[in-house]
């Protein structure tokens, strides 16, 4: 891998108890040789000057979450065209993504000035509605735009009609974020290296209608009814409207995240940790 020299970091917004986390960090990577950039809206929270979003994608070598896994997800999402590897700090709860821990730096940061790291790639979706492309790295869920009321969908995949959804809404994950809300809606627990595009319907009024799981190479168009307007929710941080009979088209990238990764990260041992298999 190519040594890492320049990191650019985004703090989880609205967290100034970060803080003194940040100068911590700062310090111990500039001793290690590391030149640490920090983005404008997490720079402002703690009080000092940092560099817009795209002038820090431009200048990282690789970027650096540290909160949880929404901020990296975030993260990936608005960088994804930068194509830049990305690593998470974890400050919460145990996290998919975030594995790396505060006490873990000093000994893997080495690792990064090296080259001496791994890069795991984490597939992506695309999503557009006229013309509007915007990317997700765990799901894009489709819900009426009046929370608590039924929406009816349409979806075809790769242009032939396949399905038609009534119930709370439609889930369409990655595997990544197949541990999300995919899972709790009783969608398959997909390994996240996988191809493949998880289509789960939401308490569907009908038994009959079954999560699904299919090969990445398929794209999906789902329509939503007449009369009907859907909220498209975009990795929980984005929301966008889908207005009667207009059409979603959503696809997997062959390109997607590259997420730095702790070199002891153990999926099954996440599982395990995370949903308390086993016990």
């Amino acid at each position: 891998m190519e040594p890492i020299h320049t990191i650019g970091v985004f703090l989880r917004p609205l967290t100034h108890s970060l803080k003194q986390y940040f100068f911590e960090f700062q310090d111990l990577a500039t001793s290690l040789g590391f030149e640490v950039v920090l983005e404008s809206i997490s720079a402002k929270m703690i009080g000092i000057e940092g560099l817009d979003f795209e002038s820090v994608c431009h200048k990282s070598d690789a970027l650096l979450s540290i909160g949880g896994d929404g901020t990296l997800i975030s993260v990936a999402r608005r960088s994804f065209i930068h194509q830049k590897p990305i690593l998470g700090i974890n400050m919460g709860n145990l996290g998919f993504l975030t594995d790396l821990q505060k006490e873990e730096v000093e000994t893997f940061f080495p690792l990064l000035k090296s080259g001496n790291y791994n890069i795991a790639n984490h597939m992506m979706l695309e999503g557009s509605i006229n013309g509007d492309c915007f990317f997700a790295l765990n799901d894009i869920i489709l819900r009426h735009i009046n929370n608590g009321s039924m929406i009816h969908l349409k979806a075809s995949i790769d242009g032939e009609y396949f399905n038609s959804y009534y119930g709370d809404g439609l889930i369409i994950a990655t595997p990544t974020g197949s541990t999300a809300y995919n899972i709790s809606a009783g969608g398959a627990v997909v390994y996240p290296f996988s191809y493949n595009l998880l289509l789960t319907p939401i308490c569907p009024h009908s038994l009959t209608q079954r999560p699904l799981v299919l090969p990445g190479e398929f794209e999906v168009d789902i329509e939503v009814g007449n009369n009907e307007e859907c909220n498209v929710v975009i990795d929980g941080q984005e929301n966008k409207l889908l207005k009667p009979n207009q059409c979603i088209h959503i696809k997997a990238l062959k390109s997607g995240v590259k997420l730095i990764h702790n070199p002891h990260w153990n999926y099954f041992k996440i599982l395990r940790q995370k949903f308390h298999w086993g016990e």
